[in-house]
């Protein structure tokens, strides 16, 4: 993990007899309001958005789409990017580490720490 990237990984819908044609993965951030789709084909159910802000708070939703349509979307989760910082004991930059799991109704906090490169 790094300041620019969250992990992401969701339950498929409970079986509805529908075959699951892709997920949509919806997000944006609360500086720029920009919201993004993502297309991702099954069985896959995890995904590194990348390319992120550091320390800015993302809204993430996903969807199942089948031959029917796009389903009702998890409820939104708001999931703050990490931040760089120093080692209390050297001053070295670090990196700030923590792991997200956004799972179909909430998010679950799995661990954190910090690296010193010194």
């Amino acid at each position: 993990m790094s300041p620019n990237a969250i992990q992401l990984t969701w339950d498929p819908p409970e079986d509805s007899g529908e075959s699951i044609q892709s997920y949509e993965l919806y997000y944006n951030d609360s500086h720029f309001r920009q919201n993004v789709r993502i297309t991702i084909s099954p069985p896959r159910n995890t995904y590194l958005l990348e390319d992120l802000t550091p320390n800015t708070v993302y809204h993430i939703r996903v969807s199942a789409k089948s031959t029917r349509g796009e389903g009702a979307p998890t409820p939104t989760i708001q999931e703050r990017t990490l931040e760089y910082g120093r080692c209390k004991l050297c001053r070295y930059p670090i990196q700030i580490v923590k792991i997200y799991t956004v799972l179909s109704v909430n998010s679950i906090d799995i661990g954190d720490g910090q690296i010193c490169h010194k």
